[in-house]
């Protein structure tokens, strides 16, 4: 009865749906950015701010199943989403690797007014991206078990964690196509449309968390539903949205010609930018193997004191967003004086914010750990989470050098040196959790991040003032 009744709800939310998308329509919305003209700092600053908005909605997404899970089926429920997730993130991190490639290509064919190419790398990134969503789903389906036992999954997690997985596998596809489009809609100059939908998907997700946890009491799986519904939902929203107002991503039946150089272009970049993520995301499942070793006390403090750590860190995480785009463009324009300002300006910038932080973490470092662990958690659980807090912050100069200038690197079409300083980041964390943190403890954990961003941003930085005043002369 009330699964019979939760699906003739589904027609009416699409039909809203299809409403909005007819009402942006009708307001004739011009948010498609020249990223090649006008001021460089209001057009960083009116780009950057729905991608920092979208960041902060992803979290908020995220964090959905995990709190109405935990606070409305069990903690062995929690435990089996938390445990099973990053397996699911990999995979998607790899499909936003190779769409975000793929955008790089299409962003500097936007800045040289290139039209025919333009429409030939769309159509091949159509053709890519099918490609991949059909073998992420696949590959993810069929490893699932492996996977699981090799994040060290309990046993009396496995089965349940296992649902969670192959739930979250079958809808990878949504997740492909919603990455695909929001990446091409930004390597356009349009950061808005993203969001729009992605505001859309986080409120659908929340409400079927609800129905589906909460009121038909469907547990894990409900939680897996309601992610690949909404997801379902923003990509297939985004997709109508592109097909009546998007007319810069139309293609045409001779557009999926096999060009053998636009797609020798859209691999490289997607493979470069996947082996990136993943190597950093492959680096940072190692060393928390290593922090498991501490035991939980230290666990809880490094948990709590990386919860905000990782919300300082969006500023560079959304303005290397910005760059990508931005450099793409003007790559693609030849306007490299554009770039080196953009570089310039966001760089100063999150070197101001950078100082601010630092100041914010050492005056209230212990009210945010204590935020999260309650005041009675013990004084050795909260001085280590104040400890990582603050060293890290300690060390953002370093890493948003590094964070700006990788992206840039990517959209001068030069991949190697970005891939180097991701490579340099795994092979420190294995060194981290094999030597370091069993000889020096905690405070390897606090160090080797901070350690990895200076040794990235001396490779980075010096070759990209070299690539930077080659294209000058040229």
């Amino acid at each position: 009865m009330c699964s019979s009744t939760g699906i003739l709800h589904f027609p009416l939310f699409f039909k809203l749906l299809i409403y909005f998308i007819l009402l942006l329509k009708r307001t004739n919305m011009a948010l498609m950015q020249d990223l090649t003209k006008g001021s460089v700092i209001r057009q960083l600053v009116i780009f950057m701010i729905p991608v920092l908005i979208g960041v902060i909605l992803q979290r908020l997404y995220a964090l959905a199943d995990v709190i109405l899970v935990g606070q409305f089926v069990d903690t062995d429920a929690l435990a089996a989403v938390g445990s099973s997730s990053i397996i699911v993130h990999m995979f998607v991190t790899c499909a936003n690797g190779f769409t975000n490639g793929f955008s790089i290509v299409i962003g500097q064919y936007r800045g040289a007014n290139d039209e025919e190419n333009l429409r030939k790398s769309l159509a091949a990134t159509y053709v890519l991206s099918f490609i991949v969503a059909v073998l992420l789903t696949v590959i993810s389906i069929l490893i699932c078990n492996a996977a699981l036992t090799w994040v060290n999954i309990p046993e009396d997690l496995f089965s349940t964690g296992r649902i969670y997985v192959l739930i979250l596998s079958a809808g990878m596809a949504f997740s492909v196509l919603y990455n695909m489009l929001s990446n091409v809609l930004r390597a356009l100059g349009d950061s808005t449309i993203p969001l729009i939908f992605l505001i859309v998907s986080v409120i659908a997700n929340i409400i079927l968390d609800a129905v589906f946890i909460a009121v038909l009491k469907m547990g894990v799986s409900g939680a897996a539903w309601a992610t690949v519904i909404s997801m379902a939902i923003a990509a297939i929203g985004c997709l109508i949205f592109v097909i009546y107002r998007r007319p810069q991503l139309k293609v045409y039946l001779k557009d999926f010609k096999f060009d053998r150089g636009i797609y020798s272009q859209l691999t490289s970049q997607g493979l470069a930018l996947t082996m990136m993520f993943t190597i950093v995301n492959f680096g940072s499942v190692i060393l928390q193997r290593g922090i498991n070793t501490l035991g939980k006390d230290l666990i809880a403090g490094f948990t709590a004191g990386r919860k905000y750590l990782e919300f300082f860190m969006l500023p560079g995480m959304v303005f290397s967003t910005a760059i990508t785009a931005f450099t793409s463009q003007n790559f693609g324009a030849r306007k490299y004086d554009r770039i080196r300002k953009s570089i310039k300006v966001s760089i100063g910038l999150l070197f101001a914010y950078s100082t601010i932080m630092l100041l914010v973490a050492f005056v209230f470092g212990r009210f945010f750990v204590i935020s999260v662990t309650g005041r009675d958690a013990a004084s050795n659980i909260i001085n280590a989470g104040m400890q990582y807090l603050r060293t890290g912050v300690l060390f953002f100069y370093s890493l948003f050098i590094l964070l700006v200038l990788r992206c840039a690197l990517q959209g001068l079409n030069h991949k190697r040196v970005p891939l180097i300083a991701s490579i340099i980041e795994l092979v420190c964390k294995i060194a981290a959790t094999s030597w370091a943190v069993p000889k020096f403890g905690f405070m390897a954990i606090c160090l080797t991040e901070p350690v990895i961003w200076v040794l990235g941003a001396a490779v980075v930085l010096p070759y990209y003032l070299f690539v930077i005043k080659k294209l000058e002369r040229s």
